[in-house]
């Protein structure tokens, strides 16, 4: 009985343990997390860039819809169809 108990705990809690991966070092770099940060970094770069300000000032005519916003709305839909392709 205890078996099959510990088999629905396995079942209802999936975690992710990236540390029984990785050997212990003094300097280690997980590569994966460290090109999604890079990736993640650029795409906020781009978004922030002064060509998409030039680009959505086709809003300035809509006074109640802010740049600051329509780039956040854009970043995360980009972050999101990026993060579920990873």
């Amino acid at each position: 009985m205890s078996n099959m108990n510990e088999i629905n705990e396995l079942e209802t809690n999936p975690t992710l343990n990236y540390q029984s991966e990785i050997t212990p070092s003094f300097n280690f770099i997980v590569k994966d997390v460290a090109l999604k940060t890079l990736l993640f970094s650029m795409l906020f770069y781009i978004i922030n860039s002064s060509l998409v300000h030039k680009l959505l000032q086709c809003f300035d005519k809509y006074p109640l819809i802010e740049k600051n916003f329509i780039q956040s709305i854009l970043f995360g839909l980009v972050f999101y169809f990026i993060s579920i392709n990873l």
